[in-house]
């Protein structure tokens, strides 16, 4: 614990007692997450990297990690490395609120649906283009 005070540079009680509840504050998320996830070991510590990525660098809260958890319900393996590469594209986009990134999703899904729409309606209209081998014969008639 004195090596992280240290690596925070904490010099004033002030300061520790902001760093014990940042430190609690990130305890308490690692554990919602891991019991989200059905986790029941200690976290990594690559594990633990990435969610003080998310927490530290994007400031995103357990609403939005919950989010990206939720995105795994579909995929088969689905680990830390896939919430990441979910959460790293939402800070990208500049999502930064719940509401954002259901809009996002949900204009996802929509041009989902809108491409499977437009590929219905084109292959109403698909023909076999016709060739001529015999150019001869074609004014013939």
């Amino acid at each position: 614990m004195l090596n992280g005070w240290s690596k925070s540079n904490i010099k004033t009680y002030e300061e520790l007692d902001e760093y014990f509840s940042k430190q609690e504050k990130i305890n308490n998320l690692k554990k919602e997450i891991s019991n989200k996830l059905g986790i029941f070991r200690p976290l990594t510590t690559f594990e633990e990297e990435y969610i003080l990525k998310w927490t530290d660098e994007y400031n995103y809260g357990m609403d939005i990690i919950e989010l990206a958890l939720k995105r795994s319900v579909y995929k088969s393996n689905a680990g830390f490395k896939y919430y990441d590469d979910v959460l790293s594209d939402w800070h990208e986009k500049g999502l930064t609120t719940p509401d954002e990134i259901n809009n996002h999703l949900a204009s996802i899904t929509e041009k989902k649906t809108r491409t499977k729409q437009v590929q219905t309606v084109a292959k109403q209209f698909e023909f076999t283009q016709s060739t001529f081998d015999n150019f001869d014969n074609l004014y013939d008639n």
